[in-house]
């Protein structure tokens, strides 16, 4: 049933409970089609590893500097930091490096592997009605690597759920939905060129996607990332609420609410966060939002 072949994972979350129903083990693996402006794991956008950099845990050792291939360290009394144009990502200085100042974010697994730490959840899954979830990133831009392990998973009789953004072409998820019992299904706007715009593509192919798995019979619930000044208005709920009736399999819409946890992550990559400005909404806003999405005759959770 195993193969070699091999996948990355940039991070193993356990015993989450937005991620789909009872407790879960999220497992995101690396690489996005989209670009979207608030995206708060800029560490899931590339399919390669990344070298972090976290300056507070240094503690200038200097053991990290004679082992870069490339000389892309450079260290002072004050801070460690990394050229990122010399930079190939091979990871030799987050091995040397104990206070994890410098850490590989993405590490290659085989589905074997996977599965075996997923397992070790089991017991949560099968007390609380849960099971594993993957993310990303894009989890279907590895369609037959995800098609093994959540096989795989199903054979242990684990729940399976994926978390997508839906624009792949419809092979990759077609061939994953035996072994699926839901998606997280993301729609970022309902207006075609506003979400190329803040996204960088449109959204005809995740609707149509959206229609066709929902024809398949299996359940979706509907995500709606609400940012203050892109999606939060009330005609993008509203077009997006009517879209969901069309589909007959949606379980619930959630409300996805903005915070500004990623910032940490974007420095770390030496990024610009590009949300900075962009305020969070009040649990009021969210409460009116949640009120309109259930006028609609659609269950509705705020956070997942």
């Amino acid at each position: 049933m195993f193969t070699t072949e091999k996948y990355i994972v940039f991070k193993i979350d356990r015993m989450t409970v937005n991620n789909g129903p009872g407790l879960r083990t999220v497992v995101y693996l690396k690489g996005c089609p989209l670009h979207c402006i608030w995206c708060s794991t800029p560490e899931s956008q590339k399919t390669y590893p990344e070298i972090a950099v976290y300056p507070d845990r240094c503690t200038h050792c200097g053991y990290c500097v004679p082992v870069c291939p490339l000389h892309a360290i450079k260290l002072t009394k004050e801070t460690v930091s990394i050229d990122q144009t010399q930079c190939n990502n091979c990871g030799k200085c987050a091995e040397v490096c104990a206070p994890q100042a410098l850490k590989l974010l993405g590490k290659a697994m085989t589905v074997e592997e996977l599965l075996e730490e997923v397992k070790k959840d089991t017991i949560f899954y099968k007390q609380s009605g849960g099971g594993v979830t993957v993310s990303g990133g894009e989890p279907l831009l590895a369609p037959e690597f995800l098609k093994r392990f959540l096989s795989a998973c199903r054979e242990e009789g684990i729940n399976t759920g994926i978390d997508t953004c839906g624009h792949v072409p419809w092979e990759n998820i077609e061939q994953v939905l035996p072994y699926t019992n839901f998606f997280l299904w993301d729609i970022k706007h309902m207006d075609p060129e506003k979400h190329r715009e803040f996204t960088s593509v449109t959204n005809q192919l995740i609707l149509s996607n959206a229609r066709a798995v929902s024809k398949a019979g299996i359940p979706l619930y509907i995500r709606i990332p609400v940012i203050p000044g892109y999606t939060d208005s009330d005609y993008n709920i509203k077009a997006t609420c009517k879209f969901a009736l069309e589909l007959p399999s949606v379980v619930r819409v959630d409300l996805l609410f903005v915070h500004h946890f990623g910032k940490a992550r974007y420095d770390s990559l030496n990024r610009v966060y590009p949300i900075a400005d962009v305020p969070t909404t009040s649990n009021d806003e969210l409460q009116r939002m949640k009120l309109l999405v259930e006028s609609y005759g659609l269950r509705c959770s705020i956070g997942g």
